[in-house]
């Protein structure tokens, strides 16, 4: 197998648009000091598109979220799960899974290249 490059697997570029348009439709509510907090919705919505991602390296999978984050290594990757909405879980031995944020059905190709090989048959 080939060696892995580190890959981050983010929301594309494009949603912090949408931050931009939620502040601008709150600064149209926002009268007073105690209504400027709403600016905390948008503040968040770009920590979340800054912070969640899905990382690929040597040492396997890892989901970052706004909180945390939670890794599964290459030995211990059984497969990926594809569920009807759309979204890809990572599987380990044990039968535990969480989901890859950023990953989607249709967007499952630089996942795979990235895993050099290393990603398992979907299940």
């Amino acid at each position: 197998m080939t060696a892995i490059q580190r890959t981050v697997l983010r929301h594309p570029g494009s949603a912090y648009l949408f931050v931009g348009f939620l502040a601008l439709c709150v600064t149209a509510v926002v009268r007073s000091p105690i209504q400027a907090l709403l600016y905390l919705i948008p503040a968040l919505v770009a920590g979340y598109l800054a912070r969640t991602a899905t990382v690929v390296d040597s040492h396997g999978l890892r989901a970052q979220a706004l909180f945390g984050s939670r890794t599964v290594g290459w030995e211990e990757l059984r497969g990926l799960r594809l569920d009807g909405s759309g979204a890809v879980y990572a599987v380990d031995r044990a039968g535990g899974q969480f989901r890859l944020p950023c990953v989607r059905s249709t967007r499952l190709q630089p996942l795979i290249d990235a895993g050099a090989g290393r990603i398992p048959q979907l299940s």
